[in-house]
């Protein structure tokens, strides 16, 4: 029988020590921001998808399945090369566990899924070797404030989850970029996780782009605009607004960890000009204040296990190094056991986390007091419905 811990407390800074019990105070409301980087179709990024060609489909295709049960820009949900199945799956239990409400965003998305959904950006991220992959950063985290603003009017624990294949790549240069030591530290889809690919990607774009680590870190957006993907821009500035009135969770791993890089890094210029940190139009000016009143003591970040406890990663050593200290759990699943043995490849270190995943089997846990068996038995049945049937 395992003996994993169902909710494990991975990193808490003395500040944060009773946040999962104040998230109890408030019912979950889970929103899945998606969005394309372009760095996703470099070869060896990503496993999100059965193949490249795939990739652009995914986040398209999991809020499909979230909604609808199936996939219905595609033939089925796209499952990693070796089979291992989207980790949808996980959070579809969860929210059916939960029988809690959720919300699609569109931070700019190459493929429009068929679903009801916010539309915050429109434009889709282009890799991190062109010039600017993410050109209306800013843009997008105005967006973010205004949500953020409203989704905490409703007396909810946000958690904010996220499809962005090849994002973890995007995060660790993100990171650097804001004086994050991430190289080699980052976890990805895949066992190893490709970190000298990975490493190599983003030493190489960031000499083009003549920065350094650090380079951005008095200008935090240009650290999204010049090495980013349009989710970290927008989810920056949902859960900064929302965090002034509510509890915040940010849904995932290595991607969530470089959006809490972001969110300290404005909090730590928060006393600079608006225009020395990028805004300069009216409506920006407007509401910036509202981002940079944000509590970080309402902000934790929740992945599952395999991301937080990777041999080939270091979360708790980026954790250290936030520019403003977040606590960060995990929900402690177990595919050990699975009748399935495409899902006990998550054992292998395929995967791992992805449209929140962790962060919903964690709320799961928290508000129904369920172990990871039970998880396990319900997140089997959503498999056997998506993958079987």
């Amino acid at each position: 029988m395992s003996t994993k811990t169902s909710i494990i407390t991975v990193h808490e800074p003395e500040s944060h020590g009773d946040f999962l019990e104040r998230c109890r105070e408030y019912p979950p409301f889970f929103t899945c921001t998606i969005a394309t980087t372009g760095t996703a179709q470099i070869p060896g990024v990503s496993a999100a998808g059965a193949s490249t060609e795939l990739i652009p489909y995914t986040a398209a295709a999991d809020v499909e399945a979230i909604i609808h049960g199936r996939a219905l820009c595609l033939g089925k949900i796209p499952e990693n090369p070796l089979g291992p199945p989207s980790p949808v799956i996980i959070t579809m239990a969860s929210l059916r566990r939960l029988e809690a409400p959720f919300m699609v965003i569109d931070a700019g998305n190459a493929i429009t899924p068929r679903v009801p959904m916010l539309v915050a950006g429109r434009l889709p991220g282009a890799a991190i070797t062109e010039p600017e992959p993410v050109t209306n950063a800013a843009e997008l985290f105005i967006q973010g404030i205004v949500i953020g603003g409203q989704l905490s009017r409703a007396g909810h624990t946000l958690i904010l989850g996220e499809s962005v294949p090849g994002g973890t790549t995007t995060a660790m240069a993100v990171m650097e970029a804001l004086g994050v030591a991430a190289l080699g530290k980052i976890s990805g889809s895949m066992p190893g996780n490709n970190q000298s690919l990975k490493r190599d990607l983003v030493l190489r774009v960031m000499e083009e782009k003549h920065l350094e680590r650090g380079s951005c870190r008095e200008r935090p957006l240009d650290a999204v605009r010049l090495l980013g993907d349009p989710m970290q821009a927008l989810q920056a500035g949902l859960a900064m607004s929302a965090s002034c009135r509510g509890r915040v969770i940010l849904g995932g791993g290595t991607q969530m960890i470089a959006v809490a890089a972001l969110i300290g890094a404005l909090l730590e210029n928060r006393e600079m000009e608006p225009s020395e940190l990028g805004f300069t139009q009216a409506e920006e000016l407007r509401l910036l204040p509202q981002a940079l009143a944000a509590r970080p003591e309402n902000i934790g970040i929740a992945t599952t296990a395999w991301v937080s406890e990777d041999d080939a990663a270091d979360l708790r050593g980026l954790m250290k190094q936030l520019p403003v200290p977040l606590p960060l759990y995990a929900a402690g699943l177990d595919f050990s056991a699975s009748r399935y043995r495409n899902l006990s490849l998550y054992e292998e270190g395929y995967v791992k986390e992805g449209v929140g995943a962790g962060a919903m089997a964690l709320a799961a846990m928290l508000y129904d007091g369920i172990d990871h068996h039970v998880m396990l038995a319900e997140i089997e049945k959503v498999y056997e419905e998506i993958y079987l049937s």
